[in-house]
């Protein structure tokens, strides 16, 4: 019992670690490569790497021109593009990451692929799911404000997800918390930006009809 309560909570800061994912890819991983780099985290079995200095100096690096990109709007539409397989990528490794590390449980005895699969499905898909809602997010943003509040949108995702990673590393029971209020939140919200969406083009379109 104590083990699967063990491994259940591992796969909720898994959760929110690929949340963070999904609105910054490499902001949870520079973060996680840090407090695994100082000895804060101990990302399990088979992921020592992370916390490597070429590892850190990657992600921070990473991280910084992701962050910098997201500033500048034409910059900003090419990574939310490109980003959204890397991003599911990030979520599975910061999952499986969390899996490998669940306290009290022999890792060694649970099969690769279920770890894996697990860490796929969960935590790339959370990311994901994230991404893309955070894109519809950045669409409706431009249509309102014809771009000029993208930078202002690109500061807020920064900060959430550095937030939820941070939690997630220093008070993972906040993270599990906040993360489920978040993608709940951010889910609802991305539904109404596009029932909004479609009804604005079918108003547009019985304009140009009339």
């Amino acid at each position: 019992m104590e083990d699967s309560v063990s491994y259940g909570f591992a796969v909720m800061v898994g959760f929110a670690l690929s949340a963070a994912c999904g609105m910054r890819i490499f902001a949870p991983l520079a973060i996680v490569s840090i407090a695994t780099h100082f000895g804060w985290v101990d990302p399990g079995s088979g992921f020592a790497w992370i916390g490597s200095m070429p590892a850190m100096i990657c992600f921070v690096i990473a991280c910084v021109i992701e962050i910098l990109g997201m500033m500048i709007p034409w910059v900003d539409h090419i990574l939310d593009v490109a980003g959204t397989p890397v991003a599911a990528v990030a979520g599975t490794v910061v999952m499986a990451s969390q899996l490998a590390s669940a306290s009290g449980i022999d890792t060694s005895a649970v099969p690769q692929w279920v770890t894996w699969a697990l860490a796929a499905v969960v935590g790339g898909g959370v990311a994901t799911g994230v991404h893309a809602a955070v894109g519809t997010l950045r669409v409706g943003s431009t249509a309102v404000s014809g771009g000029f509040l993208n930078p202002l949108f690109a500061f807020f995702e920064t900060l959430c997800s550095f937030a939820l990673a941070g939690f997630a590393v220093l008070l993972p029971v906040v993270a599990v918390v906040v993360s489920i209020i978040f993608v709940v939140s951010l889910g609802a919200i991305a539904i109404a930006v596009l029932q909004w969406r479609k009804r604005r083009n079918a108003a547009e379109s019985a304009v140009v009809v009339a």
